[in-house]
């Protein structure tokens, strides 16, 4: 059996150092362009908010409306009317939340999308 070298493994592991480094440094980085990044957040913000809003509204007027047909009796009609109510209440509440976001953008407020 052989003897252990660990000077010849300290060298090996150093050797291997250098060229991993040296490899690091002939790759280049990818370019952040941060303006990119954060217009595409503020984006993805914009439609998950949309998407809750629209959501939020049908659940809360299908709620109502089936609380509704139980205490007054009256069938489907107030789950319609409620849906209805609920769709119509989420679509304006996304089309707040585009208008906002198509303002700022017009505006080129960069202010809200810089980090403190």
């Amino acid at each position: 059996m052989e003897t252990p070298d660990p000077a010849g493994d300290r060298r090996r592991v150093d050797d291997l150092d250098a060229r991993l480094k040296a490899a690091r440094g002939k790759v280049e980085k990818p370019q952040q362009d941060s303006d990119k990044s954060g217009m595409s957040q503020r984006q993805t913000g914009v439609a998950y908010r949309v998407l809750a809003d629209m959501i939020a509204g049908l659940l809360v007027g299908a709620f109502l409306g089936y609380w509704l047909d139980r205490w007054l009796g009256w069938a489907p009609y107030s789950l319609v009317t409620g849906l209805i109510l609920g769709f119509a209440a989420g679509a304006n509440n996304a089309w707040r939340a585009i208008r906002v976001y198509s303002d700022e953008a017009a505006k080129g407020d960069d202010e809200s999308r810089r980090l403190p």
